[in-house]
Order: structure tokens, then sequence, then C-alpha cells
């Protein structure tokens, strides 16, 4: 076993994040915790391969010149471009912090590229501008994180937090799918024949009222549900992203963008 655990080991690809975008032959220098990262944790010495993420996220393979600090790589080259993004667009009631910034790491992995934070009648309390540029800060340091493990290169960006009239609005006729347990038709069955990116609304844990169901609808937003069992928040957004995802081919589809 202990074998096998070193093998694994030796061929994972450790990732870091560059706020450039380099050539191949460059000399970049790592972020300070990055640095740390490399040097202490899993112990990356000169010669070593990694990989750079760059600005625009395409994924650059590199080999430690020095492990510092301060840590510098050598870019090699050529670059893979970013995966293609998910196509899908999410709007997510307000829950607990914590449990958002799990659900907004896997969203990140899945490659969904805008997450908008809304409050609606049955949401909690709304986040304070201070606090929420706090919050905004934490959700990029856990972006950061998942696109270093899954390689998938652009962080999502977070507005917040909009109003539930608001997400409605900005949804045109035919694009949203609002997530509710009580729904008849199911998302999958609902996206059938749907073609570019998809919007998806999910409910705070208390859900919407009736009258926001009833909004939605008039406005051209279908109501959909994901099965029999209601789901948490954050459990819902995931599998409704990776729903939408599978209907509309994206796992089917194994080219960059």
């Amino acid at each position: 076993m202990g074998n096998i655990a070193s093998a694994e080991m030796s061929t994972h690809t450790f990732r870091y994040r560059v706020e450039t975008i380099p050539r191949s032959g460059d000399e970049v220098t790592l972020a300070e915790d990055d640095a740390h990262h490399l040097a202490r944790v899993v112990r990356r010495r000169a010669g070593d391969q990694i990989e750079v993420i760059d600005a625009a996220g395409a994924l650059w393979p590199a080999r430690v010149v020095e492990s510092g600090p301060p840590a510098r790589v050598e870019i090699l080259g050529p670059a893979s471009p970013p995966p293609a993004p998910a196509p899908v667009r999410l709007y997510l009631g307000l829950l607990d912090w914590a449990r958002l910034d799990a659900v907004h790491g896997h969203l990140t992995e899945l490659g969904v590229h805008e997450v908008v934070l809304f409050t609606s009648e049955r949401a909690g309390r709304t986040p304070g501008p201070k606090e929420w540029v706090r919050r905004v800060s934490r959700l990029d340091r856990v972006a950061d994180s998942a696109t270093r493990q899954s390689g998938s290169g652009v962080r999502p960006s977070v507005r917040g937090v909009v109003a539930l009239d608001t997400v409605l609005e900005e949804i045109a006729p035919g694009e949203g799918y609002l997530l509710h347990p009580e729904a008849r038709a199911t998302l999958p069955a609902a996206l059938r024949g749907h073609e570019g990116t998809a919007t998806l609304v999910v409910g705070p844990e208390a859900g919407f009222s009736s009258d926001e169901v009833a909004r939605a609808e008039g406005l051209g937003i279908a109501v959909c549900g994901l099965g029999h069992r209601v789901l948490r928040t954050g459990t819902a957004a995931v599998v409704g992203v990776s729903s939408a995802m599978a209907v509309l081919g994206a796992f089917d589809r194994q080219e960059h963008s």
C-alpha cells in the first residue's frame, strides 16, 4: 500500500495561479502563499514539474527553478486553453456562509463562470456592504483552490446581493428554470430542446413563497424540480447544474474553449 500511495503522490500535478499571461521560456515568481505550499507542504524542488494557471485561465507546463522563498518557475509551454465553461448561469438564494464556501468550490470545479446571490421573502439576514466584501474575498480564495485542484482555469465571478424581483427581470423568457420541489416537471425534461446557456434559479433553505413562484411563471420562467426528494439549497445547486450540463451535452464535449 505504501508503494501505491507513493506512486499516486508522484503523479499528482500541483497547479499555481499567476496574474500575468506568460510566454514559453519566461520565469515567473509565485505568490508568497503558493511558494510556502510549493516548498514546505508538497516539497517540490528545482527541476520538478508543475503547472501554472495564467490570468486568462490557460494551463502552462512549468519547471521549478528555485523553491525559494521566493519561488521561481520557468514556463515551458505550449499552453492548454481553459476548459469550456459550463453552459449554465446560476442565481442562488442566500445560505449559510460555511455551506456557501463548499458549494462555491463545487461550482468552480464544474466550470460555472457566474454566480449571483439573491435575497427573497424567506431568505435569512442579508449581509451589509463590508461583510459582503469580506465574503466575496473569501469565495475568491475558495475558487482559487478549486481551480488549482480541477484545472478549471477561470474562477466564477460573484455578484450580490440582489433582490429576487431583479433576478426574475434579468432572465429572458424561455431561458430560466426555477427549481421548486413541488413542481410537476423535472429539470432534465424541461431542458430538452434548450439551446445555449440555461439560467437556473435556486431558492434559499426555506424555499420560495407561492407568490414568488407565480411571478416567475408569469415572466416565462419554467418551474421544475429534481425528483421526489427535497434537497438543501447547496445540494440543489450542484445537482441542478450537473443535470443541466448533462442534458446540454457539456459532459460529451472534451474540447476546450
